[in-house]
């Protein structure tokens, strides 16, 4: 059986409200060249049972069982261990997908050899998928290295990057987007709004909130003794363009999302 070349890599404990929702917005994906490593992460709800009726219907998803629940980092670096792919897209288990996410992203990075991690503009939605606000994001790897110092600018559930040597940590995607920058990659965003990320209490990612409040700042230091190669007006440049899309984004009364 041929390898694909893009895995999907979703953790999941006790998902099954939004599951459905996020495992078909992959799956409907103009991409089709991938598989959907779905983690298992010790569920007590019926995610399992939700995860298996879709993995009858369609091949490309592979189910890795936990023995306990190891947390959402551990779950990615099961997921990661098993991963063969030339790339991986991160996903969440109540987010939505863009049907042509995984296709721009990948013909992005074939196209651009010099950048390792992509990420994209996001929609926020609440419980009900109603929009709460928008993250307009763009194309600039430089300034984008030199934005991370401030804040950690990259949605995580819409990022591909090249499987080579990642490995996720206590400091979250944070510490991994500096590490990546410190041996020398390149991350960047892409305009277009190509996932949904829904923000509720019972989120996978607010689990551990509390602790990566404390580990922001230590991450935020190590930023800080990396090499700005950022001059004045490049950051001039930079904060008229982030007004520039602030403005943009406010005007337009509906993103096409989806379609």
């Amino acid at each position: 059986m041929k390898k694909p070349i893009i895995s999907v890599l979703m953790p999941v404990y006790n998902g099954e409200k939004y599951l459905k929702e996020s495992i078909e917005s992959i799956l409907n994906q103009t991409f089709k060249d991938f598989e959907l490593v779905i983690v298992n992460d010790g569920s007590t709800d019926g995610s399992l049972k939700i995860m298996k009726s879709y993995q009858k219907k369609d091949k490309r998803i592979k189910i890795i069982n936990t023995r306990n629940n190891l947390g959402v980092i551990g779950a990615l670096n099961t997921g990661l261990k098993k991963i063969k792919t030339k790339y991986v897209a991160s996903f969440n288990q109540d987010d939505i997908s863009h049907p042509k996410r995984l296709e721009i992203e990948f013909d992005y990075l074939e196209k651009n050899p010099h950048i390792f991690l992509v990420g994209s503009s996001a929609v926020y939605i609440d419980e009900q998928g109603k929009e709460i606000r928008r993250f307009r994001k763009y194309d600039d790897y430089k300034l984008l290295a030199w934005r991370l110092r401030k804040s950690c600018s990259i949605v995580y559930p819409s990022i591909m990057f090249r499987n080579k040597g990642v490995v996720f940590d206590d400091h979250y995607e944070y510490n991994l987007y500096y590490k990546l920058l410190k041996r020398g990659e390149n991350l960047t965003n892409l305009p277009q709004f190509l996932v949904k990320y829904r923000v509720h209490n019972n989120a996978m990612s607010t689990y551990d909130k509390k602790n990566q409040d404390l580990l922001f700042e230590e991450v935020v230091e190590k930023f800080n003794g990396l090499k700005n190669e950022i001059n004045f007006l490049q950051k001039i440049y930079f904060s008229l363009k982030v007004l520039f899309h602030h403005i943009k984004t406010i005007k337009e009364k509906k993103i096409l999302f989806g379609k």
